[in-house]
């Protein structure tokens, strides 16, 4: 079914080649449904003629009418199964309408014939009320069609009026008014059959209209149903996309170490707070121990790879509070919130013994590295830069005194059990 719109917006009228064949397809319908009912009234008459016909005619009679209405039943049946017909088939199925319809009406008028007493009795008039309720009845069947319907009554009307004519003049001399009567009577049914057609074909446009508008409507949900769904999916990336970029203005891409400048601004943030509160804090400076060597030896992919195992050992030996950041090349930093600097040397320990640990498989070759490390604790009113550098120094004098081993700023007997050095003697060492 078709359901374009007009230029201007406004829902396309129904084509006429659908109100027909959904005019054919009602009157189908109607067909089906009254052919059934139809067998009724061919019995109901047999049983009245039973004792006063003889019984080939009334046999004759009977079966023709009962193959009339199975001949009526197969035909609508047959094209309520199809669910299109082309216009050529469609011509093909009216005219087996119309030629059913003419053989019930020469049926029924065939029964004044083969089931004629000769007499004005009872039965006869039972002959004239049964064509004249058909004709009202059969209104409702075909009378969506006036050219069928006309047809079906011409020969109704006729060929009683011809049968009385020609058996019983004298009726129709004495009740001049019958014959007058009936052709007055198709007239009105013609007229009902013209209101008949009017309403029903409205009735299938409006029905036509309604499921133009249906689809139309469908067809704009599903439509804004995609359109969200896309809307829905670009937004789904463009936050993912986001995400990426601060994860990566905050993370370093190789390691998922935090990057230099955002652990910088943390570590300014904890020391203001820390100044105000004098709480304990301290931080690492860790370096890989002739880490040049295995670019040089082994490629920077696997420098690489020694780098990423590195962070990832080393976060899983610190606390959820402290932060871990690369700080440059093969340098780190660790923030340690609320850690004595005691505290912070023997995890910078277990940190420097789980690195050592590891081993790393290149072409069959098996390696390991060390680290060193430097730490400090932040004293009163100290800032970012001066703990950041004595932790620094700390560090490069773990590396002169032999790498592999941990340093603490202010506090080297607690590593090395030497008394303290002032800061430039360690830095100098």
């Amino acid at each position: 079914m078709n359901s374009a719109q007009n230029p201007s917006g406004e829902l396309a009228p129904v084509a006429v080649e659908q109100v027909e064949m959904e005019m054919l397809h009602e009157l189908f319908v109607r067909t089906r449904e009254s052919t059934l009912v139809g067998f009724l009234p061919i019995f109901l008459m047999a049983w009245a003629h039973f004792r006063t016909q003889a019984l080939p005619p009334l046999l004759l009679w009977t079966s023709s009418m009962i193959a009339i209405q199975v001949y009526r039943l197969l035909i609508a049946q047959r094209f309520l199964r199809q669910p299109e017909v082309q216009t050529a088939q469609r011509q093909h199925w009216y005219r087996h309408q119309w030629l059913g319809m003419v053989a019930l009406a020469a049926g029924w008028v065939g029964s004044f014939v083969l089931l004629n007493s000769g007499e004005m009795d009872m039965l006869f008039y039972l002959h004239l009320i049964f064509l004249i309720g058909l004709s009202s009845f059969m209104l409702s069947t075909i009378g969506i069609d006036t050219r069928l319907y006309a047809g079906f009554l011409l020969i109704l009307i006729t060929g009683p009026l011809a049968v009385l004519y020609a058996k019983q003049p004298e009726f129709l001399q004495q009740y001049p008014v019958v014959p007058v009567g009936f052709v007055v009577y198709a007239f009105m049914l013609l007229v009902r059959s013209r209101g008949e057609y009017r309403r029903t074909r409205d009735w299938i446009t409006a029905r036509l209209n309604r499921r133009l508008l249906l689809a139309q409507l469908n067809a704009a949900l599903i439509e804004e149903r995609d359109i969200k769904e896309k809307l829905r999916q670009q937004s789904q990336e463009l936050e993912n996309r986001n995400r990426e970029l601060n994860e990566l203005a905050v993370h370093d891409g190789l390691t998922h170490a935090l990057r230099r400048g955002h652990i910088e601004a943390e570590l300014r943030r904890l020391i203001k707070g820390l100044h105000r509160r004098h709480d304990d804090f301290c931080v690492l400076m860790m370096d890989i121990d002739f880490f040049k060597r295995v670019n040089d030896q082994y490629g920077h992919a696997v420098g690489d790879e020694v780098l990423r195992r590195l962070a990832a050992t080393s976060q899983t030996q610190l606390r959820e509070t402290d932060l871990f950041g690369r700080w440059g090349g093969e340098e780190f930093i660790v923030l340690m919130p609320q850690t004595k600097l005691a505290d912070a040397v023997e995890a910078a320990q277990r940190l420097r013994r789980a690195i050592g640990a590891m081993v790393f498989d290149v072409a069959g070759a098996t390696f390991q590295i060390t680290i060193s490390i430097g730490a400090a604790q932040l004293q009163p009113l100290e800032s970012a830069d001066a703990v950041v550098t004595r932790s620094d120094d700390a560090l490069y004098a773990a590396k002169h005194a032999g790498r592999d081993r941990v340093i603490a700023s202010q506090a080297l007997a607690l590593t090395t059990g030497e008394q303290p050095v002032p800061q430039k003697q360690m830095a100098a060492a």
